[in-house]
């Protein structure tokens, strides 16, 4: 397997966990309308992750655009 298709790979798995993220967000965002007491700890790990992921991304993006 080449590097470039190692890279795309790569870039599938960066876009999976992306979504994995985004449902996260989005179950923080249903639990603060039930104001249910997790949400706050659900918000904190969804930035975090979402700052996780943008770095990754951008990471990632560089390195396919190296190629």
């Amino acid at each position: 397997m080449t590097l470039q298709e190692q890279l795309l790979d790569l870039d599938a798995a960066v876009n999976q966990i992306s979504s994995g993220i985004n449902a996260i967000a989005a179950m923080s965002r249903g639990l603060d309308r039930v104001d249910d007491p997790y949400a706050d700890g659900f918000y904190f790990l969804a930035d975090h992750l979402i700052e996780a992921v943008q770095n990754l991304r951008k990471q990632t993006d560089r390195c396919l655009s190296a190629m």
